[in-house]
């Protein structure tokens, strides 16, 4: 070691890993700070290599730290390997800039970077986001970032000199710690979502940040976001406003040939995703021009349909108050679904009387809607998949209302899905603003919400009630017949700042439970992934991340070459189930096996699962999702990938490690 570096070393054994904290030795070295470096060796070469490792945790976060590695650090290296982590605190990132790198050519000497560890262990299984194995005198000055605390290298040599003094081995870095706080979006993430967003304008327009105004970044930012994800930031204004973007960075994977045909960003001069309303597609560097809406509200999302990635974006977002005397909309657009065979009963306004014989849960029989009483507005639509599979249906007609003379008004309209056997009926939602009980209050009111129902013995019975301002998780029909009925109030009593009242939804009748990738095997819940045709990808629970459905059996089956297996990383999983997810706790479960039948080493999984990852022994594995009829939860959501088996891994080996490990993003 050079002069000013004291290193300490110890087994890595539950006994002395504990002495370990008081073992570690202190490092001074002259210039502007500090550094620790500890030397920590392995015997779990099952799950990691037995590399000695360099820990650097420099704390003056105004200057760049340095990092200088040569020979005399790597020469009789165990495993001829060396790993440097550096660390910063919770609420902090760190920005890495590889200055100098001399390696031997033909890549004898590597470089592996790891910008999203979440402790400091490189197993094994964890996948590089970079290599560099080429000889080569100066890097490129653009920073690296990490994605958590903690950024990691691993240096790799292939037969290294037998002599120091003939190894021409130089690393020389600069790093520096930044708050995490920094790089935060400034929007409400909605609820069981991983990057959707939304942003209200301010009602009063007073304080600092007048109507609104804030950033939005790619998830990871500064760091780059994972590949295979879609996310949307929803930008909700007064009727009175609009909404400026300006992107100060904005970094995608280059693209091949002309447009943009993998990941880019599509921006929509409106609330939802209509193609003819579209302002802009970027995917190309960072355009200097404002973009503006023409109406309150935009939306922007972000589609990563790419295996690489990059750094991302960075914006601002600003509500702007419109000028005096621009004219404003006095409605909003009614937008018919193609598909709709609208009964309107009465077009003129009707009376109903409320009956006290009514139940709470029960909604009235449509004989009862024609009957006396208070103002009505209220239609009937039937969708028919053999007219259309899919559409749009919102409730903007019944808005009309409020063109009507004076008086306040019910709302009300049946919307009835019919399917053919064996489609089922998913409704998703793209805007929803309906009063809760209360302003801080999750309760919906019955007479100002969304019912999803049933028929009952002529009667409608509410199974589920719907309000508030976040989008409902998706719907999914058991059997092939779905009933929503939206029943409201005009003018509406609202009890948030969303200047929206009502929803809008999109319906289709599928056959493949909303699953979309794989190869599905008939018309069963049973899908093949091959490497043959992709080699890694997304897979997840029937209408995800919505309710999966009751009383079902979904098999997925995963078929790599004959030197691949499987690695799964499950980034989301909640099924309903307790303690050892058997029959006698009426528990639905997950099963995971290298065979057709049962494999006896995986036990059942089910509950509430942190991130976690599975790996097959061989090419086959299989995962089935089993549900019975009495509860359901939102299910799963996992990353397939197919990888390489070691060559100087056998069979027996491999099954030794085959287990669930903690899944390191």
């Amino acid at each position: 070691m050079e002069s000013g570096f004291t290193v300490s070393l110890w087994p890595l054994t539950m006994a002395a890993a504990l002495l370990a904290l008081g073992l570690v030795v202190a490092l001074s070295c002259t210039g502007s700070g500090h550094q620790e470096q500890s030397v920590v060796t392995s015997k779990q070469a099952q799950l990691w290599l037995d590399c000695p490792c360099l820990h650097f945790n420099e704390r003056n976060s105004s200057q760049w730290g340095s990092l200088a590695i040569n020979a005399s650090h790597a020469f009789g290296a165990k495993n001829n390997c060396l790993m440097i982590f550096v660390g910063g605190q919770d609420d902090e990132l760190v920005a890495f800039q590889l200055d100098q790198l001399q390696l031997r050519p033909g890549c004898l000497d590597s470089v592996e970077v790891f910008p999203y560890l979440r402790e400091a262990v490189i197993e094994n299984a964890t996948v590089a986001a970079d290599t560099f194995c080429q000889h080569s005198r100066n890097r490129s000055a653009t920073p690296i970032y990490s994605a958590g605390r903690l950024f990691g290298l691993r240096l790799r040599f292939q037969q290294p000199p037998s002599k120091e003094d003939t190894w021409n081995l130089t690393l020389n870095a600069s790093y520096r710690f930044l708050k995490r706080e920094n790089f935060c979006t400034d929007g409400r993430l909605v609820p069981h979502s991983y990057c959707d967003f939304y942003f209200f304008a301010s009602l009063t327009g007073d304080g600092e940040g007048g109507l609104g105004q804030g950033y939005f970044h790619s998830p990871r930012f500064p760091a780059h976001y994972p590949a295979h994800i879609k996310c949307a930031y929803k930008f909700i204004g007064r009727p009175d406003t609009h909404v400026e973007l300006l992107f100060e960075e904005l970094q995608l994977p280059p693209v091949a040939s002309g447009g943009c045909q993998l990941d880019a960003l599509t921006i929509f001069d409106a609330e939802s995703a209509h193609m003819s309303a579209v302002i802009d597609v970027l995917c190309t560097p960072c355009p200097t021009r404002r973009l503006v809406s023409s109406g309150p509200d935009l939306l922007l999302e972000f589609n990563a349909s790419s295996n690489r990635t990059a750094k991302g974006f960075r914006g601002k977002y600003k509500f702007v108050a419109n000028e005096p005397g621009v004219p404003q909309p006095s409605a909003p657009v009614v937008l018919e679904a193609a598909s709709v065979a609208v009964k309107q009963e009465n077009p003129q306004q009707q009376q109903i009387q409320h009956s006290p014989a009514l139940k709470a849960n029960s909604l009235p029989t449509d004989a009862e809607l024609s009957k006396p009483g208070r103002s009505l507005e209220y239609c009937k639509q039937l969708f028919d998949s053999r007219v259309n599979k899919s559409g749009t249906f919102d409730s903007n007609q019944l808005l009309i209302a409020k063109h009507a003379g004076g008086g306040s008004k019910v709302l009300q309209c049946r919307y009835e899905f019919e399917a053919q056997t064996p489609e089922r009926v998913q409704i998703r939602f793209h805007d929803f603003n309906v009063p809760t009980e209360h302003e801080n209050s999750t309760g919906c009111q019955p007479g100002d919400a969304l019912h999803v129902v049933t028929q009952v013995r002529g009667r409608y019975e509410t199974q589920e009630l719907l309000c508030g301002a976040f989008l409902p998780k998706p719907l999914m029909s058991n059997g092939p017949n779905l009933q929503l009925q939206f029943v409201g109030r005009y003018p509406p009593a609202m009890t948030n700042k969303v200047q929206y009242y009502g929803f809008r939804a999109e319906y289709r009748f599928l056959t493949n439970f909303g699953i979309m990738s794989g190869i599905q095997q008939g018309q069963e819940c049973a899908f093949v992934y091959n490497s043959s045709e992709r080699i890694s990808g997304l897979f997840h629970s029937p209408n995800f991340p919505g309710y999966y459905l009751e009383n079902m059996v979904c098999n997925y089956y995963f078929y790599g070459a004959r030197d691949e297996r499987v690695v799964l990383h499950f980034t989301y999983f909640d099924v309903e189930g307790i303690g050892t997810c058997d029959h006698q706790t009426a528990s639905d479960y997950m099963e995971f096996s290298n065979f057709m039948s049962m494999d006896r080493k995986y036990s059942r999984y089910c509950g509430k699962l942190q991130n976690f990852e599975m790996r097959s022994d061989g090419r086959f594995f299989r995962v089935t999702l089993h549900s019975n009829d009495r509860f359901v939860a939102i299910g799963f959501r996992a990353l397939y990938t197919f990888e390489s088996i070691p060559p100087n891994n056998s069979l027996n080996e491999l099954r030794g490690t085959a287990s669930m490990q903690s899944f390191v993003s």
